[in-house]
């Protein structure tokens, strides 16, 4: 009797796969959700100032891109209903922000004094878009890249003293790599939504005292074109 009990059940779930599923359902409010996803994809690149340097570009553009992609992610697990997606935006969350973890390590390591590039990179105008171009008779010497900021001049570079103060929750300190990582709300001076991202810091100094799990306020801009934390304190 009890294995025919439970057969029939097996039959009725089979039968009804709306069956506590609710989740199947989009949330309210996701056409608006997905417009705002799509104006702020628009708009990242355009805003970008880039150096020449083209490991620094790179960098940065790729950052942008895993940032683009994360955001239109956690759009999809906000509201999205179908389980697969959501599956997917999640490791889409997971992968891109270690990605982006490890690009912005590079950022703060190849901005210090002691920085030397990889062995195998080629030095500034012998690419091979240069060898081409010195091939076909170019009697012009390719531009030299700009050099990178000084770490001085870098720390040097304040943004306007009016960037407004956001809320948030440490998650992370990393002051040996000059990031934290907030769960924040919005962002409105740089458009960013509220997520769980790991920013770098302007100054390092402004992460003394500062732990995870700490409420605080802070403020973000563009710091020499890049986006980073310009000041932080804990919530009253």
């Amino acid at each position: 009797m009890r294995r025919l009990l439970l057969s029939a059940a097996m039959s009725v779930a089979l039968a009804n796969p709306l069956s506590g599923g609710a989740w199947a359902q989009p949330a309210k409010g996701a056409p608006a959700a997905l417009e705002r996803v799509r104006e702020v994809m628009a708009d990242r690149f355009k805003n970008l100032k880039l150096t020449g340097d083209p490991d620094r570009d790179f960098a940065e553009l790729l950052i942008a891109s895993y940032e683009q992609t994360l955001f239109l992610a956690k759009a999809q697990l906000d509201y999205g209903g179908d389980r697969q997606l959501r599956e997917t935006a999640q490791k889409i969350q997971d992968e891109q922000q270690q990605k982006i973890d490890a690009l912005k390590e590079w950022q703060v390591r190849s901005r210090q004094s002691d920085y030397r590039p990889q062995p195998n990179q080629t030095p500034s105008g012998e690419g091979p878009l240069d060898r081409k171009a010195q091939a076909g008779g170019s009697t012009q010497p390719a531009s030299p890249s700009p050099a990178p900021a000084s770490p001085a001049k870098t720390a040097a570079a304040q943004p306007p003293a009016n960037t407004p103060l956001v809320s948030g929750t440490v998650q992370k300190v990393d002051e040996a790599a000059g990031k934290v990582t907030l769960d924040h709300e919005r962002i409105p001076n740089i458009d960013m939504d509220a997520m769980t991202m790991a920013y770098r810091v302007a100054d390092p100094a402004i992460l003394k005292g500062v732990k995870a799990g700490d409420r605080v306020r802070f403020s973000a801009d563009r710091v020499n074109g890049q986006l980073a934390i310009t000041r932080i304190q804990k919530a009253r």
